[in-house]
């Protein structure tokens, strides 16, 4: 386990704030070849400070050629399905992201997976809080798809990133991010160029690191690398550009306005909130919608001059202009 020790030290001396730092990282490559716990009871910490369960199946650190050391996970009953879960003793993520650098509320969590074709698997790793999902990313060849979890206000909400045409046999890198400053989550598969924003409502921050795979028979593998997690300042500006495709989508008419707009789009994308802020950045409104896609506002009574309409939406955050007559 790499916690960056130097990013304390950062803190204690009171140095500005940083765009972005790495809380935890591992890469397995410091690791000894063989279980990665040998204890498969979730009792007692293993290697890096993981705690593992499972029965019928294995977490091997293995040696991966222009990889360096990974974690293998087998089946190994050809008479019944096995399952491996792994994750991160608890303190150590919560205390992590409680202590990072004032201003830097996004959080990115990342990692590396592989599934062999030789058969089927559920498999998925993310963050948990209060022993439910934060965010994860799930690989379910079963169901051909790639799938991802999110703590929306009371519940975990499911989405698909991928269908059909499961992608066997090579190194898929994820990434995840909640901000905490928006209240968005993202999704981003860099390997397909895919990407997803979707509003939340809470307050919980991630408490452990949890990693998990089932239904393995004999012949199925799985493999993970390069395990991360991140305090960022601001979003990456691949992800920036969710909001501009979501905006893309939207038509904002008459513009200029008198007194109603309304705004649009052809592709059902529901509004929840709307935001209109003057040139100055100051809050001028909000209105709530039931995902909506079409409504209108009365800027009948708003002073003359430029407008930014921030649309939230269940697909991400759309921001258009508005001049006021």
């Amino acid at each position: 386990m790499k916690i960056k020790i130097q990013l304390i030290a950062l803190l204690l001396f009171a140095l500005p704030s940083t765009n972005a730092q790495v809380l935890f990282e591992e890469n397995f490559d410091s690791y000894s070849s063989g279980h990665l716990n040998s204890d498969y009871t979730n009792s007692t910490p293993g290697q890096g400070g993981w705690v593992v369960s499972g029965y019928n199946a294995s977490a091997i650190v293995a040696s991966e050629i222009s990889k360096g050391n990974v974690i293998t996970i087998q089946g190994t009953s050809s008479a019944t399905t096995g399952s491996v879960f792994f994750q991160q003793i608890g303190g150590v993520i919560d205390a992590l992201w409680n202590n990072r650098t004032a201003g830097n509320n996004i959080l990115k969590f990342e990692y590396e997976f592989y599934g062999a074709s030789i058969n089927h698997f559920n498999s998925g790793g993310g963050l948990t809080s209060q022993n439910t999902k934060l965010i994860d990313i799930t690989f379910q060849s079963k169901l051909d798809r790639i799938g991802a979890n999110y703590y929306n206000t009371t519940s975990n909400n499911h989405i698909v990133l991928l269908t059909p045409n499961f992608p066997y046999d090579v190194w898929i890198k994820v990434e995840m991010f909640i901000d905490y400053n928006t209240n968005y989550v993202y999704f981003y598969l860099p390997t397909f160029n895919i990407q997803k924003a979707l509003s939340f409502s809470h307050n919980r921050i991630p408490e452990q690191i949890n990693f998990g795979t089932s239904d393995l028979d004999q012949s199925s593998i799985v493999k993970l690398d390069n395990i991360k997690l991140s305090a960022l300042q601001t979003l990456p500006s691949h992800l920036v550009s969710v909001s501009e495709f979501v905006s893309s989508k939207f038509n904002v008419f008459p513009n200029p306005v008198t007194d109603m707009v309304t705004i649009t789009n052809s592709e059902s994308i529901g509004i929840e909130q709307i935001e209109i802020f003057d040139i100055s950045g100051k809050t001028v409104k909000s209105l709530s919608f039931n995902n909506e896609n079409e409504v209108q506002l009365n800027l009948g009574d708003f002073a003359s001059g430029m407008y930014l309409l921030h649309i939230k939406t269940n697909q991400g955050v759309a921001v258009k202009k508005v001049v006021k007559k």
